[in-house]
């Protein structure tokens, strides 16, 4: 089966999708967002997904371009540029805002789930489009 590499970019004058084959992921996404303050990417993807969901687990690993990931506690989540954290998130549970790019998923129930990640500002506001994954955990 192909796997797919998909690329959002945001910029002021619309959204661009690009879709084409990747060889060595499941599936990996970016998105990349532009705002007067700078140019911010992240891109995620997911770590031998077939096996891990045979096993009720779902990894993502993170990379970012233009900030540098911070707690936001460390510096009373006040907006700095160059700056955020991560967000993730299992279908509608809770958010984990963390810097670790990353993260495990265990004892997910059987059926669709959906994956989310984002990157923040200090102040959890979003600098990125959400990447989003979804799976099926038999």
């Amino acid at each position: 089966m192909p796997r797919i590499t998909y690329l959002v970019a945001l910029a002021a004058w619309g959204v661009i999708l690009a879709i084409f084959d990747s060889p060595n992921l499941l599936a990996a996404q970016s998105a990349t967002a532009q705002s007067s303050s700078g140019t911010y990417s992240i891109k995620a993807e997911m770590v031998d997904a077939a096996s891990k969901a045979k096993k009720q687990e779902a990894t993502v690993v993170v990379t970012t371009q233009g900030v540098q990931l911070v707690d936001p506690a460390t510096v009373n989540e006040t907006p700095r540029i160059g700056e955020g954290h991560l967000h993730y998130r299992v279908d509608n549970g809770p958010v984990v805002a963390t810097t670790a790019t990353k993260l495990s998923f265990h004892e997910l129930t059987h059926g669709m789930h959906t994956v989310t990640v984002m990157l923040v500002a200090n102040d959890h506001s979003p600098l990125s489009a959400p990447v989003t994954f979804n799976l099926t955990i038999p």
